[in-house]
């Protein structure tokens, strides 16, 4: 008499992905031998209560079983040991459906538990079954037991007020209350029921036919509808046989007197043997919302003919009545076997029935409420179930009255075709789902494998589901083997403490265990086994669905099924969690199926494939959504993995996902993974990678984020590293707006958390002015200039962005405030560009200013090449006249040791005299001349500058330089600076002099012109035209232009070349005729030459002379006019005016 115990701990379930399944309870279950024939006996009621499990045998056999929990370990499964064996009493061996134990009922409040065997109910204490009030109370004739108020069950009891059934006799109900003792409530003329469910005083029964809604206490019906949609003579030949007569033998029923006949106030006060009261009958009434039922339980009707035979009547001697002999009436059976009825209450307000036609047809389940009105929609069944139990939501058959609310579930025990074999299945589905809903939701969870069912059981009598009078908690190993943390090992990890892991790892398996115990009220028998039907953990689905969707090669390689993945994140898209498990549930379901969806796309990375866009696009959305900490996806990823920055702590991730982990890189070499960001690599892996670490650094800063320093740091080295890798293919130069090299300065300038490890990947790939742009992101000013000073001075940047870096560099040190930075990379690029080095001196918006003296010490101490372009920025661009003596000195210091040193330089100029004195008019000036055909060095351009300060300008006019030292350091040199020599002796007032060397020694006629007009300033001076620009106040007088112009005509007279001579005087007479007196110009000019020569300068005087003359009339006319003018004047005024006698000076004189 040994059963064995389910291992619970290590039975896989059957069907994990599904929302059931079955938990071991017992196996081996010794069910013995029915005694008449010696076929196997199997199981036909269970009931679990406080620990003890009941079992009632087709043999009339109820096995005790008690559990023993185990003392250690919580998490371990419940033993049963066999306690007892009890062989209830009954009168007559039963046949078909009624044989042996039919029925166990527990009553937890009373302590009593009903046994139906063989037809006669008999009663027995809890837990121990023993006879309860003395043995002394059986009821045979009994077709069912049960009725128990569901809300009365859920809110508990009591022993002294026990608990109400209902007896269904074969021609009427009794309903009595078992407690300390029985009493008998009331009873029903109801004939053939076989199944009750009771809601209050409101139940829904089965008579075999069909089904009724039963008002108990104003005993009203109302008919429903059959349970078969047969014909009546479908139905009746459906009928395997009639049902047996039972001789039961004597013994006291509730008719018997007993003491628990005393009523109570609240009942009615009937004896359980005497007739009911005409109000007992069930009678219609016009004011009840219950119809009218002819029966012929009413007094007058008829006898109507039943396949039920009727109860014996007890004769009045006590006797046992003779037992009715059915051998006569016993027909051949027929396979087809009657439909039983199936009533489960989901609510309080509702009944589920089921109907249908055969059993291996399909069955129909309906609800109906408490008016008999058909709500909700069908529920359809693969075939007629043979027992059904309602599982979730606020079902009446619950134990406790604070359940949590769970989705609604009938789980109904159908035949099901496999493959062409028969097997038995538990059929699962909502029905609380919308009608299109539940066809979607349902499932099947497989009791026996297709084609093993037992030939010893031919009427399904063998296999049932069961409620359990009170639930247990099961313990499910798997949760805690999912969600449980454990370290993620890392190639490049800290050290590992075992004494510290082990601890950690307790305090998570504590922490999990919590959630790892689940309630199941569901039994299942079949065979000789029993097992738990239990709701399957959602974690648990997950997890079986994302293990399956990794497929094992027969290489020993793996692959993954992204739509199975993707079914999985669509299953739980939008899925809000009521409870921390459903919060850890989600979140480990996200975060795996995200590392699945990337693991795929690491795969197919290594065996060179560019997957699909979807495919790129799903994983990166559920690496966003599943928030997985990114150090595990990068550790997939070399070299990413590389960057993977972990505390003392290390990485502690859920264990489904570290050996998921695990399992991805076993499956991937690194040394064979082909690194090329334009190929698979990049396009797979490094572009998914960068957009999910971009979402990741949105997340700076928000509290939710577990070892926020390191995971942050690894963030934006990877996210570093990837755009460093993308942007090798990039040309050189500048970003462009949206490029990836966009995208790295943006990550640079908004500032990373891995400093020093960006300095070394800058570094590694050559990206100097990432690294100055780094720098500038902490304001780390040295550094950014010793690193541009790295690329201008050719170290090699790959990026090549720094495109006018020594102009960045002057605009970057017109920023700072550090006068010592300033002082030292403006001298610095004072020396490789003085023109732009000496701006940072002399800028005056710059933050760190200089004096000029100040400037010029710091130049000529570290960069002397800038002085001389700062001096040309404080004389030509801010005219500080005060620096004019040392810009000469340097360009003069400059032309005079060029001359000293090169004999060349000395032809150069000598030839360029040459050269330019055989150029014939009209020519440029000499200025322009040699502006235009300037010799490429430096000296040269310095003698153009010392031209122009010294020939022209503010500064040269002010005579702020010593002309009388200039010209002693020109003198050696005179030859060679004729230009210069000119310009001294016209500031030294030797006008002649200037003038014979622009004529004789340059040849430059224009200029000598415009010598003369301008009065010896501003020659050689760029940019100015004959009379352009001076001011009038600056100008020399007629007198005395007239006096140079006369000199210019003696030195043109002494011109060498004739024809030279000739053409220069005549041009210089006809054009500035009126500065000159005729009569001195015949006398100066040779009389040999011909009056056409001087032609143009005759006429124009003559024209001259006339036009003055008629002038001069003019200006007599005008006089004399205006002479006239006044005297008439005069005239008028004289006439106008009247004579006066002056009396007082009469008056005077005469006294």
């Amino acid at each position: 008499m040994e059963a064995t115990g389910a291992q619970a701990a290590h039975t896989p379930p059957d069907n994990p992905a599904g929302p059931y399944v079955l938990r071991e309870l017992i196996r081996d279950i010794p069910l013995g031998v029915h005694e008449e024939d010696g076929s196997r006996a199997y199981i036909t009621c269970v009931d679990t209560w406080n620990g003890n499990l009941y079992i009632g045998t087709s043999a009339g056999e109820v096995l005790h079983y008690v559990s023993l929990p185990a003392e250690d370990d919580d998490n371990a499964p419940t033993q049963y040991i066999f306690a007892t064996k009890l062989e209830p009493v009954y009168n007559t061996q039963q046949e078909g459906e009624d044989k042996g134990v039919k029925k166990i009922l527990l009553l937890p409040h009373a302590q009593k538990a009903c046994i139906l065997c063989n037809g006669t109910l008999t009663f027995y204490t809890l837990p121990e079954l023993s006879p309860a009030f003395g043995g002394k109370i059986k009821q045979p004739g009994c077709l069912w037991v049960g009725g128990i108020d569901a809300i009365e069950h859920n809110w508990g009891g009591n022993a002294a007020y026990g608990t109400a059934i209902v007896i269904c006799l074969k021609q009427k109900l009794r309903l009595i209350r078992i407690g300390n003792e029985a009493r008998k409530i009331r009873d029903i003329d109801f004939s053939g029921v076989c199944a009750i469910q009771r809601s209050q005083d409101l139940a829904c029964v089965a008579d075999g036919q069909g089904y009724s809604l039963l008002d108990v206490v104003n005993q009203r019906k109302n008919e429903l509808f059959p349970i078969t949609s047969l014909s009546a003579t479908e139905a009746s030949q459906a009928e395997p046989r009639t049902l047996p007569s039972r001789t039961r033998e004597a013994s006291r029923s509730f008719s018997s007197p007993s003491p628990i006949r005393l009523g109570r106030g609240h009942e009615r006060n009937v004896s359980m043997g005497a007739e009911p009261k005409n109000n007992d009958h069930l009678q219609p009434s016009s004011s009840s919302r219950w119809p009218a039922r002819n029966s012929s339980r009413q007094p007058d009707a008829p006898a109507q003919s039943s396949s039920r035979e009727p109860s014996p009547r007890k004769p009045d001697n006590g006797e046992a009545p003779a037992p009715i002999s059915t051998e006569v009436v016993r027909e051949p059976e027929v396979q087809t076997r009657r439909l039983p009825p199936n009533i489960a209450s989901p609510t309080a307000n509702e009944f589920l029935l089921t109907t249908g036609t055969k059993m291996d047809e399909p069955g129909v389940g309906m609800f109906v409420n408490l008016e008999g009105d058909v709500v909700r929609g069908t529920i359809e069944f693969s075939t007629y179930p043979t027992s059904l139990v309602l599982d979730g939501q606020e079902t009446a058959e619950g134990d406790s009255p604070e359940q949590t609310v769970q989705e609604g579930y009938v789980l109904a025990l159908v035949k099901r075709t496999v493959d062409g074999k028969p097997s038995t299945a538990i059929e699962i589905q909502r029905w609380d789902a919308e009608p299109g809903e539940v066809q979607k939701s349902k499932q099947w969870l497989s009791i026996t494998p297709s084609g093993t069912e037992s030939s010893e059981v031919a009427d399904d009598y063998g296999a049932g589901l069961r409620r359990a009078s009170t639930s247990v908690q099961l313990s499910v190993p798997e949760i805690s083997t999912s969600l449980r943390l454990r370290r993620l090992p890392l190639p490049n990890g800290t050290d590992v403490n075992p004494e510290s892991d082990a601890k950690r790892n307790q305090e998570e398996d504590k922490f999990v265990s919590r959630f790892t115990h689940i309630q199941a009220n569901t039994l299942l028998y079949h065979e000789d086994k029993m097992s738990w039907v239990v709701r399957n953990a959602l974690i648990a689905q997950l997890e079986e669905q994302l293990n399956i969707a990794v497929k094992r090669k027969d290489d020993g390689g793996a692959t993954i099924d992204i739509a199975a993945v993707q079914r999985v994140i669509n299953g739980i898209r939008g899925q809000e969690s009521t409870t921390e498990l459903d919060f850890l549930t989600l979140t480990y379901a996200r975060q795996k199926a995200s590392l699945l969806l990337f693991g795929s796309l690491v795969l197919q990375t290594a065996a060179g494939i560019v997957a699909h866009e979807r495919d790129k696009r799903s994983a990166e959305e559920a690496l966003v959504a599943g928030e997985i900490d990114p150090r595990t996806i990068l550790d997939l990823v070399p070299p990413l993995a590389d960057e993977v920055v972990v505390g003392e702590q290390g990485i502690w991730v859920f264990q489904g996902l570290r050996d998921t982990i695990l399992l991805l890189h076993e499956n991937v070499d690194p040394e064979k993974l082909v690194q090329d960001p334009k190929g698979a690599y990049g396009d797979n892996l490094l572009q998914p990678i960068k957009r999910y670490l971009f979402a990741w650094r949105k997340k700076k800063g928000f509290g939710s984020v577990a070892d926020e320093t390191h995971v942050f740091r690894t963030v934006d080295a990877a996210l570093l590293h990837i755009l460093l890798l993308l942007d090798q293919t990039s040309p050189r130069g500048p970003a462009t707006p949206g490029s990836i090299r966009a995208e790295l300065n943006d990550v640079v300038d908004r500032g990373v958390d891995c400093f020093d490890r960006a300095v070394e990947l800058f570094e590694q790939y050559q990206r100097l002015y990432l690294l100055s742009r780094l720098y500038q992101s902490r304001k780390m000013t040295s550094q950014v200039l010793a690193t541009w000073k790295r690329i201008l001075e050719g170290e090699h940047d790959a990026g090549g962005e720094l495109i006018e870096g020594e102009q960045d560099v002057r605009k970057y040190l017109a920023k700072l405030r550090d006068a010592t930075l300033v002082q030292d990379y403006g001298a610095w690029l004072a020396t490789r560009n003085p023109k732009l080095g000496v701006q940072i001196f002399a800028d005056d918006s710059s933050r760190v200013k200089f004096q000029p003296q100040e400037a010029v010490a710091i130049l000529k101490e570290k960069a002397p090449g800038a002085v001389k372009d700062y001096l040309e920025h404080l004389v030509f661009g801010k005219h500080h006249g005060q620096y004019v003596n040392d810009l000469i000195a340097y360009y003069l210091d400059t032309v005079l040791s060029e001359l000293e040193r090169s004999d060349a330089a000395q032809r150069t100029l000598l030839q360029s005299y040459e050269t330019y004195r055989a150029l014939r008019p009209p020519k440029p000036t000499y200025r322009q001349f040699i502006t235009d055909n300037a010799v490429p060095e430096e000296w040269w351009h310095n003698r153009l500058r010392l031209l122009q300060l010294i020939g022209g300008g503010a500064a040269a006019e002010d005579k702020s330089y010593d002309v009388h030292a200039l010209g002693q350091r020109l003198a050696p040199y005179s030859n060679e600076l004729v230009p210069e020599m000119i310009i001294l002796n016209a500031r030294e007032g030797k006008l002649g002099e200037a003038l014979r060397l622009l004529v004789h020694g340059l040849g430059d006629y224009d200029t000598a012109i415009r010598y003369c007009l301008l009065g010896g300033s501003r020659i050689f001076h760029p940019g100015m035209g004959m009379l352009s620009g001076e001011s009038q106040g600056s100008s020399p007088t007629k007198e005395q232009q007239a006096q140079l112009f006369d000199t210019l005509l003696h030195e043109f007279l002494r011109l060498e070349d004739l024809s030279e001579r000739l053409k220069r005087t005549a041009e210089l007479l006809e054009r500035f005729g009126p500065w000159y007196d005729v009569a001195t110009v015949l006398e100066v000019v040779p009389e040999d030459w011909s009056v056409e020569i001087l032609g143009g300068f005759l006429v124009q005087a003559l024209r001259r002379l006339v036009g003055e003359r008629r002038e001069t009339g003019v200006m007599k006319g005008l006089r004399g006019v205006e002479n006239l003018r006044w005297a008439g004047v005069w005239g008028e005024k004289v006439g106008s005016a009247r004579g006066r006698v002056v009396r007082a000076e009469i008056e005077g004189e005469a006294g």
